[in-house]
């Protein structure tokens, strides 16, 4: 039922649209393959009720009709530990203390089994993520070591490079791709049962995973290259390539990878503030306390307020993600696509997408572009399920 051409519905219309839509998003499985509310947890925020800030907390989770959600856990790019491991070890124990304190909210699910009763249950199932493989500290022994506390997803790199494969930022990298070592890791990955994610791979390194994983491969987090130009999206030969490999694209919420004019319009406003720039990131990424976050934003919030109003008009919606989603299903087919907000890891999402209580929105809109029930389905949840039973078991 894709492609149709979509005449916008009357009053009546809209309002049996809408309620199709919640009866749909209600029943159907809802998976978000990745969120970074682990870094705010650390710093003393409660995600056992509902905030008006951040975006991620359990009342929202249970709005937003979220089955199954990925919490990524990872190395602060700018302030890498000594140990990693060690500190990576450390925040998934902490997750999981949270967890086990909220048991008839929440459970760890570590098969999508698990997951399914998860559900059943009434209750979110969380799955534990790592976010960049330098907590593996190049020994794919320490791989088993994550397996055994409960992950079931690597994302390969993040926002730094390790001494086995290169991120999408690096500039100056030490090799092309991944090196033996990283085949390595790949392939022990693969025996284990844990999903690779190339999400913040170069493209060198996208081309090296592909062509040593015997599983299929996600991008936990990313959006289409084709409609927003930028080195962490997915050209159209990679996406069929995580398509070919029975794989799954799940679309982000961050504004700067689904609109290329917000990007320029970001790169203009933040150069007239270059020291700004380099220091308001930290205030949301780093695990200073809530109150010593607060000390510091304050001096920056009216900065970041003047930004908010200059990317108003330009900034993207539950359209503009669903655009993304559209682009996929086109190109490969809708057995491959589905949800990767990056929530709490970003700022300004799309307007409708403020936090996760939004996303009926896209069921909705999903509704209105002709999308069949068991389409919808899939992209809510279904295949990100499909590939957790593969690889997981």
């Amino acid at each position: 039922m894709i492609g149709k051409i979509f005449i916008w519905p009357n009053e009546k219309m809209e309002n049996t649209l809408k309620k199709e839509a919640v009866k749909l998003h209600s029943e159907a499985l809802v998976a978000d393959l990745h969120c970074d509310t682990v870094i705010q947890m650390k710093r003393g925020y409660d995600f056992t009720r509902r905030h008006e800030d951040y975006h991620v907390d359990i009342p929202r989770l249970q709005e937003g009709g979220v089955d199954l959600q990925v919490f990524a856990t990872g190395i602060n790019p700018s302030q890498p530990p000594e140990k990693p491991r060690e500190k990576i070890t450390a925040d998934l124990d902490f997750l999981k203390k949270k967890i086990a304190e909220n048991p008839d909210t929440v459970r760890v699910c570590t098969s999508s089994a698990e997951a399914g009763n998860a559900g059943a249950d009434g209750r979110i199932g969380i799955l534990l993520a790592i976010e960049g493989g330098d907590a593996l500290e190049n020994n794919p022994a320490n791989i088993e070591f994550f397996y055994e506390r409960g992950v079931r997803l690597i994302t390969v790199v993040h926002e730094r490079s390790t001494d086995w494969g290169i991120s999408w930022s690096d500039k100056n990298p030490a090799f092309d791709g991944i090196n033996d070592l990283g085949r390595e890791m790949i392939a022990r990955m693969n025996e284990l049962g844990i999903i690779v994610d190339i999400s913040h791979c170069s493209r060198a390194t996208f081309d090296g995973v592909l062509g040593a994983a015997r599983a299929p491969v996600i991008a936990s987090h990313s959006c289409v290259d084709a409609l927003c130009h930028n080195g962490r999206n997915l050209t159209d030969d990679q996406i069929k390539e995580i398509a070919n490999c029975g794989g799954l694209v799940g679309i982000t919420f961050v504004s700067f990878f689904l609109s290329e004019e917000l990007g320029r319009a970001s790169k203009e406003f933040w150069e007239q503030y270059p020291e700004e720039i380099k220091i308001m990131p930290q205030l949301f990424l780093s695990e200073m306390d809530e109150e010593e976050k607060k000390r510091r934003y304050d001096r920056y919030q009216p900065l970041e307020d003047k930004f908010e109003k200059y990317i108003a008009s330009i900034r993207p919606t539950v359209s503009t993600v669903v655009d993304h989603i559209d682009y996929v299903v086109k190109l490969v087919g809708v057995d491959f696509v589905g949800l990767g907000s990056d929530y709490d890891g970003m700022t300004f999402p799309p307007l409708g997408l403020e936090d996760c209580s939004g996303l009926p929105r896209i069921t909705e809109e999903l509704f209105r572009r002709g999308y069949a029930e068991t389409e919808i389905r899939k992209i809510l949840g279904g295949n990100f399920m499909r590939i957790f039973k593969q690889v997981c078991g």
